[in-house]
């Protein structure tokens, strides 16, 4: 944990769990604006604006110690453009600029997240507990090819806290532990980090423990489904000379008898092993990085271990096995001033989910069978300076390469047994040839403002489920819109066009900066009304309703997002957050699917020695902006009024306590899913309201 609060590097700052929140700023060349904030939402050490020499690229970089939630994704909502769509209480999938799920790209350790259930359940960020964080970052704008293979909604990075080297050659020996409570669903999270290093060798040992029970909503309704129970653990040994570094992790992670009541099934078991390798060298004036990562998830899911369940022969537990492979290597040298960088990069995974139902043998689909999905990658990068303007340039070629085995259906499913002939007979091994790239430029405009611009061409290929999800199925990635989907055999990669122009402003005591941006994304897949009549028919005997096929379609999105603030005097600052965004499918004249509304966050907070309060204003508009094609609801707006404290007991000890939901407000946020949970005292189809009043406290010790 950062002990080090430098008050002399604050212009301004926010902090919602009581914890005082940093900012700093890498100035440009030529750039003497002072430091300048950005705003949060949860407990955080830092937040810091990031921009690398030589480089068009600004980096948000949230820093998190203790947070009242249990879900990282949580800390998202703290940055312009960026939000969560929850369907559980560690379900949050990453939302930027209105594009979501297997559009953002989250890495860990620089390494892609494998999730292993076909509906998002164990979303990237479940696998970083927040008393395990080092941070969260994200790449404003256009991310670069160097950066991540696919990222044609934005670029997420999530680093635990390993500790550091030693300064000397003696061994030391350190340690953190960190609890929290809180009381909305009677939760409990706790956190234990022992790191044992000198100048060249640390070894770091990492553990965390989450529970919690239903929570309630603000007119005491209880939010069936919404408990959790988790484990983490992280083993790591770095290495490290003056002209090399290497780092070695094995990490666990168990998620067992988990609510998502927005999906179908809840979470029972989730079994994860992984292994990463990270290394650096220098060679002559060039930057060598290697990496290569290992994962292999187990999930087991089910629609009556959690929830009721009347009806013997409508149980269901799904097996879903998933495996991930990743590598790859770079090198960085200079050219004169500027710098270029090379590299090449894989991801090869495969996919396996099983149906069952316990009391019928006989029944049995195999929803999917070793769906691979491999992705090749060659990427070249150039940095500079021209004179007053940081120039970024580069060109990115993936190959992907997809294939699936044959599926089967038995248990009384004729037109199921149909559908699956039809696919196992059909070309499965699909291929797909993208070229991404990225232009970025930035200069002072003068002593208090800068100017930036990015350009981008950025591809995805379709997702597993969007390409072999055969029968009709809510296996969709976490949509989480109650309806079902098909597959598309014939679906062709999304393109995404993107302009962004952003100001970076800052005099005295205020500051303003944000961006505006334009996307046109041809090929956007998405559900359209389905054709097979096959499909129809069964979804209609099943649930009524036919289901949706994923199709390409053309979609724009456009918006704006930013911080802004001030410093009152030498104990009061005034921060704010807001975010717009509108999508818009221009095939059908229809709007995009779960796009968070207008919003907009203030913090005044006051600090004065080793106390520090904050008064939080959420507000949230209206959304009646809603995608007709899956029988999106609108929602109201809303506001709610937090409150959090924190006091530095002594640079090793740090107590935090605040109110969340301070007016116990009854509300829905828009991108939270919809019932599914029969038993809830919330109607199944109504979209799930917020949690109530809470009240929590956490404790931080460093050893």
């Amino acid at each position: 944990m950062n002990k080090a609060f430098p008050l002399s590097l604050i212009a301004i700052a926010v902090s919602l769990n009581a914890q005082t929140g940093y900012s700093e700023e890498q100035s440009q060349p030529g750039n003497t604006a002072p430091t300048i904030p950005a705003s949060a939402t949860t407990a955080i050490e830092e937040i810091i604006v990031e921009g690398e020499a030589l480089s068009a690229v600004k980096t948000l970089r949230i820093k998190p110690d203790i947070i009242n939630q249990p879900d990282s994704a949580a800390v998202l909502k703290a940055l312009p453009g960026a939000n969560i769509n929850s369907n559980g209480p560690i379900t949050g999938i990453a939302q930027y600029r209105g594009l979501f799920g297997d559009r953002v790209a989250v890495t860990m350790e620089n390494e892609a997240v494998l999730g292993g259930g076909p509906n998002a359940m164990d979303t990237p960020l479940s696998y970083a507990p927040p008393l395990l964080l080092k941070s969260i970052a994200l790449s404003p704008g256009i991310a670069s090819v160097s950066d991540s293979q696919e990222s044609i909604g934005g670029l997420i990075q999530a680093e635990l806290d390993r500790g550091n080297f030693a300064e000397t050659r003696d061994a030391t020996i350190s340690g953190d532990l960190a609890t929290r409570y809180g009381s909305i669903d009677d939760g409990s999270n706790s956190a234990a980090k022992v790191i044992a290093a000198n100048n060249q060798h640390k070894l770091a040992i990492l553990a965390s423990f989450d529970e919690g029970s239903d929570a309630e909503t603000g007119d005491g309704k209880t939010l069936r489904d919404s408990g959790y129970q988790r484990e983490r653990y992280d083993l790591s040994y770095g290495w490290q000379n003056d002209a090399s570094e290497a780092e070695v992790s094995l990490g666990k992670l168990e998620t067992s008898n988990t609510g998502t009541p927005s999906l179908p099934m809840d979470i029972i078991d989730i079994d994860t092993d992984m292994a990463n390798f990270n290394g650096a060298t220098q060679l002559n004036g060039a930057t060598l990085r290697t990496r290569m990562g290992y994962r292999h998830v187990y999930h087991l899911m089910d629609n009556f271990s959690l929830r009721s369940n009347s009806n013997n022969m409508s149980f269901r537990a799904t097996e879903a096995i998933g495996q991930q492979f990743t590598w790859g290597a770079s090198l960085e040298f200079p050219i004169g001033d500027d710098s270029l960088t090379l590299g090449i990069d894989s991801a090869e995974t495969i996919h396996d989910a099983v149906i069952t139902n316990p009391n019928n043998p006989a029944f049995r689909v195999q929803n999917f069978a070793d769906a691979e999905r491999d992705i090749y990658g060659f990427f070249s990068q150039w940095r500079g300076m021209r004179g007053d303007w940081e120039l970024e340039a580069g060109v990115r070629y993936n190959h992907v390469d997809m294939d699936s085995g044959e599926v089967s259906v038995t248990g009384g499913m004729p037109a199921g047994g149909q559908l699956a002939n039809d696919f196992n007979n059909a070309n499965r091994d699909q291929n797909f040839d993208n070229i991404d790239i990225v232009l970025k430029a930035s200069r002072p405009l003068n002593d208090s403002t800068d100017f930036n611009i990015g350009l981008g061409r950025k591809n995805r290929a379709p997702s597993y489920q969007e390409l072999y999800l055969w029968l009709p199925m809510q296996s969709t990635g976490g949509l989480a819109d109650g309806r079902t989907y098909i597959g598309n055999l014939d679906l062709d990669s999304e393109t995404n066009h993107e302009i962004t122009l952003g100001l970076d402003w800052s005099a005295g005591d205020f500051y303003a900066n944000g961006q505006i941006f334009f996307r046109k994304v041809d090929d956007f897949i998405q559900g359209t009304p389905s054709t097979n009549t096959t499909a129809n028919m069964l979804a209609m005997m099943m649930g009524g309703q036919a289901p949706l096929q994923f199709n390409n379609i053309d979609a724009e999105l456009y918006g704006l997002d930013g911080r802004y603030g001030m410093l009152v005097n030498d104990n009061w600052r005034l921060d704010g957050v807001l975010s717009y965004v509108r999508g818009e499918d221009t095939d059908n004249n229809d709007n995009l699917y779960r796009l968070a509304p207008l919003n907009n966050r203030l913090t005044l907070t006051w600090e004065q020695d080793k106390l520090s309060a904050n008064l939080e204003s959420v507000l949230y508009a209206s959304q009646s902006k809603t995608a007709s094609y899956n029988d999106e609801q609108k929602s109201a707006g809303y506001g709610l009024l937090n409150f959090y404290s924190q006091y530095q007991i002594s640079s090793d000890l740090r107590i935090n306590a605040g109110i969340e939901n301070l007016l116990d407000k009854d509300y829905v946020d828009h991108l939270t899913g919809y019932n599914r949970n029969g038993d809830s005292d919330i109607a199944v189809g109504d979209r799930l309201p917020g949690r109530g009043r809470n009240f929590f406290v956490s404790v931080a010790l460093s050893l």
